[in-house]
């Protein structure tokens, strides 16, 4: 794709579509009468259009197109005048294989048609002025079989049944949006009874049939969500009487924010208590509550161009979680968003890595920004300037930001002027330098104790993963929260700007002090060695979300070659009276880490006991089962201490007890807890044989008609079988009909995480990647392009970085680079690691069992 941009001259005013949809050939017509307002005087007009046959005749005498840019040019028979005009057209298209556009989802026995356009992929469906500065409103008509349902983004207006059984909806006229929100789709759907707002919005969630009992819970999670988006934004939902969430069989992303229609995948609304997880809730309503915040953010008020996606996605991101925290408090959700900062810090410690806010030339360019730094590096970016502002002021530039620039588009800078104006402050000076410099600092800090308390010195400097990389001479205005402790035993805070090279801040009668209060900021921290003592002795006075950012601060070091795997294993060990769940989680993504890609038969006994020492206490305490009176956090931990004892501890009692308990699932003498099912299936399929692999992949098919849940936690298992056969077949499965398109890219990821499976996992990506990868909607070929980073044996790096190189396309030039940085950044990391760990482990001792 080039760089193509169209003209300003030509502006669409109103759309008038209508298809008439072939779901047994997958094809469809289509017309349109195009409402314009032109500048000039036009001969021809250039909108976007792919894979579309436009028709001529009428009003146009001729049609050319421009592959690169994504163009048709209209040959008009009469020159359209300045001013007011119409454009009337008819053309022809194919229901797509891939997930964009246009496209077409199944089930056994059932055929959708859905559409998801964003980036820029309304253009394949109907001819259009495809760039979201150029908003309009739109009418909807579609013609289809009158046995399936048809949603779209406004109520229906009027239907007409047809000759042959088909039936014609007409839908109402949308507000003024850009063509990417645009959204429709037909199927074999069935809705929950409607929900209603405070303020009369009527909410239903619409599933395949068979499934719509499961999503209460999630539509009354639209409910309460739209409830307080009102109330923060001060403005009542801006698209109509009604939202609908449908679950779409086949969907490339999470969901997608199509006002009056949100999409998801299918496990994101089907959810109830005797289906999912506590987890999965958490999932729903956080991801329904992100969809929901963009009504206002990037629908209402929509980016100018792509480069500023972040205002979009960064804000979803970070109001929606902050909506799912006010909503669940029960779940102390915050510690959910400091842990969200661990994939954006790793993706933006990165050489490779983008600014928050960078020019995106094309939507090549733009499609690779949907990523860990758009979304949660700008969502804790959003979060720390919250903090330094304070609630009510950064609130109060939201509301004149929206009102102001309601049914427009805005930049970032509309944004930070309107946080100068509420809060008298020169947000735009600190915000600027954060989202427009890639990467972030790493603040080193040294103390000094004096008579009147601590004095912390001051050091920033780019964090990079790679140690090899020389530091830049960037500086960042750092907003830090400095929490300590007092000689009276209180627990005191201090916010100091450090936005030099250096600084240095004074401590009144503080004995111990921790340079990130709440886990707020995003920027790393490392302790000189005094440092460290001070707070070893009171590191239980620190908050959940303090410890959860100093463990995954010290791995972070870590993997930089700023600390060994024994200062980090040492900070394990003192953990293991650890209970909190998100504190519990990072030990043990780190452990698996190390589990999977460092370790050696002469480390390997004594890293099972530490991993079982840090767990197993857990077990003990929780149990097997769910009770009456367990905590969400309680059903959570149960689930991770399993799947840890199981996988990195290889604790042959607990493996055994999971085999049982899948056997009598499978055979329905009992049914597994929805919070304990998904790592019971997991860590039963460790030593299970192709017997029990057929019976997961019946499971698997048998739920795809009635539960979610059972067919994505069956299907994910089967990347845990470890015998080399297995693996090998579910490998070459992966590509086939076993497996859905959305999930097929996932998977592959998964396998390049697994020690046992990432040679067949890399085996079946490179057979599949002409055939199969290359078509794939974006989100699918980046995942694909991404899983090789995982990768960290030396001998098959070197495969897999000429491999991504001798692939890499424009549309994943960026992802490539990320990958491959990834990898050798990795593979250093674990020659480097296996050789500390027989020192690290034999410096902790191990109680015996």
């Amino acid at each position: 794709m080039n760089d193509f941009r169209l003209a300003k001259d030509v502006r669409p005013a109103r759309y008038a579509l209508h298809f008439d949809l072939d779901l047994e050939r997958w094809t469809f017509t289509a017309e349109s009468t195009i409402g314009l307002t032109l500048a000039r005087r036009a001969p021809e007009v250039t909108l976007h259009s792919v894979d579309l046959d436009i028709k001529t005749g009428g009003d146009i005498t001729a049609v050319s197109y421009d592959l690169e840019s994504q163009t048709a040019t209209l040959t008009l028979a009469t020159p359209l005048p300045a001013g007011p005009a119409e454009l009337r057209l008819s053309w022809t298209g194919s229901i797509a294989e891939k997930l964009r556009g246009l496209y077409r989802s199944t089930r056994p026995g059932e055929r959708y048609a859905a559409t998801q356009f964003e980036a820029a992929d309304a253009r394949r469906a109907f001819p259009c002025f495809d760039e979201p500065e150029f908003k309009a409103r739109f009418t909807v008509e579609v013609v289809h079989d009158a046995k399936l349902a048809a949603i779209a983004n406004m109520p229906i207006e009027r239907t007409e049944d047809l000759p042959r059984g088909r039936r014609r909806t007409a839908f109402r006229e949308t507000p003024v949006m850009s063509s990417y929100l645009v959204a429709f789709t037909i199927g074999p759907y069935e809705a929950t009874p409607p929900a209603t707002t405070k303020t009369g919005v009527e909410c239903r969630v619409w599933l395949p049939k068979g499934t719509a009992d499961q999503a209460i819970y999630a539509r009354d999670a639209h409910v309460r969500a739209i409830e307080w988006l009102e109330e923060y934004t001060n403005i009542p939902y801006p698209f109509g009487p009604k939202v609908d969430a449908i679950g779409i069989p086949d969907f490339e992303a999470g969901a997608m924010e199509n006002p009056g229609a949100i999409t998801y995948r299918t496990t994101l609304l089907a959810a109830d208590e005797k289906t999912a997880s506590t987890a999965t809730f958490k999932a729903v309503f956080s991801v329904a509550a992100h969809e929901l915040t963009h009504m206002w953010w990037g629908d209402l008020v929509t980016m100018a161009w792509w480069n500023d996606i972040w205002l979009n996605e960064s804000f979803a991101s970070f109001v929606g979680e902050t909506c799912t925290a006010a909503l669940n408090p029960e779940w102390r959700f915050t510690r959910d968003v400091v842990s969200q900062n661990t994939p954006a810090f790793n993706l933006d410690s990165l050489l490779s890595t983008h600014p928050i806010s960078m020019e995106a030339k094309n939507v090549d360019e733009a499609n690779e920004r949907f990523d860990a730094v758009t979304y949660l590096k700008g969502q804790g970016v959003l979060r720390m300037i919250e903090n330094y502002l304070g609630e009510n002021d950064f609130r109060s530039g939201v509301r004149i930001y929206l009102d102001r620039h309601k049914w427009a588009n805005a930049t970032a800078g509309d944004f930070w002027r309107a946080l100068d104006e509420a809060s008298g402050r020169d947000v735009t000076g600190l915000a600027t330098a954060w989202i427009t410099e890639p990467g972030h600092p790493l603040v080193s800090c040294s103390v000094r104790e004096t008579t009147t308390g601590l004095t912390v010195d001051l050091k920033q400097a780019r964090f990079f993963s790679d140690p090899a990389l020389a530091p830049t001479a960037q500086t960042w205005p750092v907003p830090l929260v400095l929490r300590y402790g007092t000689r009276a035993g209180a627990v005191s805070e201090t916010r100091y700007l450090l936005d030099k090279a250096a600084g240095s801040v004074e401590l009144p009668g503080a004995t111990w002090y921790f340079p990130n209060g709440g886990g707020v900021g995003f920027y790393r921290y490392a302790f000189d060695d005094r440092s460290i003592a001070l707070l070893a002795t009171d590191i239980a006075k620190l908050t959940p979300d303090e410890r959860l950012s100093l463990l995954d601060d010290q791995w972070a070091l870590a993997r930089a070659n700023k600390a060994t795997v024994g200062q980090v294993l040492n900070l394990v060990a003192g953990l293991k009276g650890e209970d909190d769940l998100y504190v519990l989680r990072t030990l043990g993504d780190i452990l698996a880490w190390l589990n999977h890609n460092a370790l050696r038969p002469s480390t390997e006994r004594a890293f099972r006991e530490l991993v079982d020492a840090t767990f197993r206490p857990q077990l003990e305490k929780l149990g097997w089962e769910n009770r009456e009176d367990d905590t969400s956090d309680e059903r959570e931990k149960r689930q991770l201490v399993i799947g840890a004892l199981g996988h990195s501890a290889a604790a042959a009692d607990v493996r055994a007890e999971a085999r049982r308990q899948i056997r009598a699932h499978l055979d329905g003498t009992t049914r597994l807890q929805p919070d304990v099912a998904g790592p019971i299936a997991s860590v039963a399929a460790i030593e299970g044989d192709g017997a029990l692999y057929d019976r997961y992949v019946s499971r698997m098919k048998e739920a795809q008609q009635t539960d979610p849940q059972e067919e994505n936690r069956f299907r994910f298992a089967l990347a845990d079988f470890r015998d080399p056969a297995i693996v090998d077949r579910f490998a070459g499965s992966i590509f086939t009909d076993l497996i859905r398109d959305q999930d097929r890219a996932i998977l592959v990821v998964r396998m390049h995480g697994l020690a046992h499976a990432r040679e067949a996992g890399f085996r079946t990506l490179k057979a599949s990647w002409d055939e199969f990868v290359t078509k794939m909607d974006p989100g699918g070929k980046q995942r694909s392009a991404t899983a090789p980073g995982q990768l960290t044996p030396k001998k098959l790096v070197e495969e897999a970085v000429a491999f991504l190189q001798s692939k890499q396309t424009p549309d994943i030039k960026e992802t490539v680079a990320q990958a491959v940085e990834r990898m050798r950044i990795g593979s250093a990391n674990a020659e480097r690691m296996s050789g500390e760990l027989d020192d690290a482990l034999g410096r902790i001792a191990q109680p015996t069992r």
